[in-house]
């Protein structure tokens, strides 16, 4: 299923997953107020991951289910927000079960309310589904108990935020920077909530919390744990760096390496330890050809094969790190190892070559097997199978274009006797000979058959019976002046013609052939070697009957 992505969606998604790590890595420290700050900034990842989902082109029903789990975050974080103040400020000697429970009733409640909203649309009155630009957004109507979750939601971070004040006014120079930066990492949200909330229907429904989660989420961490910040450094190092699949190098200014990880001894030859402090682009050169684009200052990415046996194919990535006056103070360098994609790719071209190729050939076979469906296999004419199909297009054109159609029926005369004489052989080069000499006399627009035995055919679109006879002349001329050769013999060839007209003759494929047929036939009569129109046979047989 394709799933359309927004832009808010990403940076929805992005600080969900700021949220997630921050969280875990609050998890695994012991200083005060750390559990709860996990929890905190794991509501927040449940809040901003799930709010993704409303900027996302899915299905109406995931969209409100997602919803739903959206609502246990951003109903969890407010009393979350004030247990992780808290419990920072006096320490977890508070948070005992009563209090805990107290403060557990309200998130509790609604959560129930917006799980059964159904059934009372008390949180939202409605909940419907229009069409966006390239997705369907969810629009929702607020209804009073959302406002009153509103004000309490507010209240709360309110009641915290004024303790956090206090505590900063009353701290002494060591940890005034830290609750200020609490203090920072808490407002941004709350602040853009309440616009988001003061602007609903401008910002169309958008809420901006989310988006910043990913903003408060290191302010915390880094507020919280910086008693501990080189403790927690190595944490996220061997979590995220150390572990990864993708080969990692930390350049300085200088292009040095200062940090590598052992993915990339999946690439390099030796200890990686060995290449710190050597220039990346010296040491890397065979790899990196064009190392001017990748120091123009920009996010660069290509493509690099690895000279190893066997040769490897990575998808570099190389980012320029700045400091806050935006001074370059190095670069990180990624290697994704795309090889075996590479080999997918090759092999799909593989494939797909030998496919074409062997569509070329099924095309081939298939025009061959048409061309032999509808040919005569001893003289290459169209066959008796291709004159009915097509001479019935033919006349239905013909009607529609109001312009005549004539025929001319030909048959060899004395062709038994050629057979029994001379063989079936001979009999075959006769036919072949009428067959070149039928072809030859076609003009563009017209097409020859045998029709069957020693009978041919010639449809000739678009002119008058005195035209077809002229051409019935000719075809007889240049038979009467060919002598065909076989063996020792020159075997010498007349023919009998009749000519038919539509629509004068007949109106359908049956009337017309049978017109010519007749006429053909009656030139047999005659003595063979004539050619005889349907017009002439009927004036010839009113005679007789006179």
């Amino acid at each position: 299923m394709h799933i359309h992505i927004h832009p808010y969606a990403v940076f929805s998604i992005f600080s969900a997953f700021i949220c997630l790590i921050a969280s875990l890595v609050a998890w695994r420290r012991s200083a005060p107020g750390s559990l709860m700050l996990s929890l905190l900034l794991f509501s927040m990842a449940v809040w901003s991951g799930f709010y993704s989902t409303r900027w996302m082109e899915i299905s109406p029903g995931v969209k409100v289910f997602c919803l739903s789990i959206m609502f246990i975050g951003a109903a969890a974080l407010p009393t979350l927000f004030l247990l992780f103040v808290l419990t920072f400020a006096h320490g977890d000697t508070w948070l005992t079960r009563r209090n805990l429970l107290l403060l557990s009733i309200y998130p509790v409640a609604s959560i129930l309310f917006q799980w059964t909203n159904n059934y009372h649309h008390l949180l939202y009155l409605s909940l419907k589904m229009v069409p966006a630009s390239d997705f369907t957004a969810m629009e929702f109507v607020r209804g009073p108990l959302y406002f009153v979750n509103v004000i309490y939601s507010y209240a709360i971070i309110g009641i915290a935020l004024f303790i956090l004040s206090q505590m900063a006014l009353r701290s002494g120079p060591l940890y005034q920077n830290q609750y200020r930066l609490i203090l920072a990492g808490s407002i941004l949200p709350w602040a853009t909530s309440v616009y988001s909330e003061n602007y609903f229907d401008a910002l169309h429904g958008l809420d901006l919390a989310p988006l910043t989660f990913g903003i408060s989420g290191i302010i915390f961490a880094f507020a919280v744990l910086r008693t501990r910040f080189m403790d927690l450094i190595p944490i996220a190092r061997g979590h995220l760096i150390e572990h990864m699949g993708d080969g990692i190098l930390v350049l300085d200014a200088q292009n040095r390496i200062v940090d590598i990880n052992p993915a990339l001894e999946n690439f390099i030859e030796g200890n990686v330890s060995s290449y710190l402090g050597k220039n990346a682009f010296e040491v890397f050169h065979s790899w990196m050809e064009k190392t001017d684009l990748l120091l123009d200052g920009m996010e660069t990415r290509t493509e690099l094969k690895v000279p190893k046996d066997p040769s490897r194919y990575l998808d570099l990535r190389v980012t320029p790190l700045y400091d806050q006056n935006q001074l370059l103070n190095g670069r990180l360098m990624v290697f994704h190892d795309i090889t075996e994609r590479k080999q997918v790719e090759k092999r799909l071209r593989y494939v797909n070559d030998r496919l074409q190729t062997q569509l070329i050939e099924i095309g081939f076979l298939q025009s061959k097997l048409r061309e032999q469906a509808i040919r005569d296999p001893l003289t290459n004419l169209f066959n008796r199978r291709y004159l009915e199909e097509t001479l019935e297009r033919e006349l239905a054109r013909a009607a529609r274009e109001d312009y005549s159609v004539c025929i001319i029926m030909i048959d060899l005369d004395h062709f038994k006797r050629i057979n029994d004489t001379y063989g079936h052989e001979a009999g075959d080069e006769v036919l072949k000979a009428l067959a070149t000499t039928l072809s030859d006399q076609c003009r563009r627009g017209d097409f020859a058959c045998r029709y069957g035995g020693e009978e041919f055919v010639v449809v000739m679109p678009n002119i008058n019976v005195e035209t077809a006879y002229e051409r019935a002349a000719n075809i007889r001329l240049s038979l009467n002046s060919l002598y065909v050769p076989y063996r020792n013999y020159k075997l010498a060839i007349t023919i009998s013609m009749g000519i038919a007209c539509y629509p004068i003759n007949g109106e359908t494929r049956e009337a017309i052939l049978r017109a010519a047929d007749r006429a053909m036939y009656g030139a047999k009569e005659a003595g063979r070697d004539h050619i005889l129109s349907f017009d002439e046979l009927q004036v010839l047989q009113d005679v007789l009957e006179d």
